[in-house]
């Protein structure tokens, strides 16, 4: 019975850091496209510089996610940066249903979209 107690304490700490890593990626997203968003208010930027922009903002906000994730969880960090990057891709996709965008099918930049979310949150946990 007090096994059963434990284990179960220690995977909601493991799922709270999660979580916490989860949210403080996409704060993180909301920062810096306010950021990025102003910027191109000010500068005319070209639609490939725009792509690029928000690729590198998902890319470091599931990095830090990750990382965060990672320093809380100290076994198999990669694995919870992995999971984190992941849920954050579905995050984005939820988000771009709720208003009313499509949904991204399997094309090949949705694949990317989701390679890059795994992969920099993956990092991310490595890394802690």
């Amino acid at each position: 019975m007090k096994a059963d107690s434990e284990m179960y304490r220690k995977l909601l700490y493991k799922g709270g850091a999660m979580s916490g890593g989860l949210l403080l990626s996409l704060l993180f997203t909301l920062l810096f496209l306010a950021f990025f968003s102003f910027l191109m208010l000010k500068i005319s930027l070209s639609a490939e510089i725009e792509n690029i922009g928000l690729i590198i903002i998902s890319v470091v906000s599931c990095f830090v996610g990750g990382f965060f994730c990672g320093k809380k969880n100290r076994s198999r960090a990669f694995l919870w940066g992995l999971i984190v990057g992941v849920l954050y891709y579905a995050c984005i996709m939820l988000l771009r249903l709720l208003v009313g965008q499509e949904f991204a099918d399997l094309s090949v930049r949705s694949i990317t979209a989701l390679f890059y979310c795994a992969a920099s949150g993956m990092l991310g946990g490595m890394l802690s």
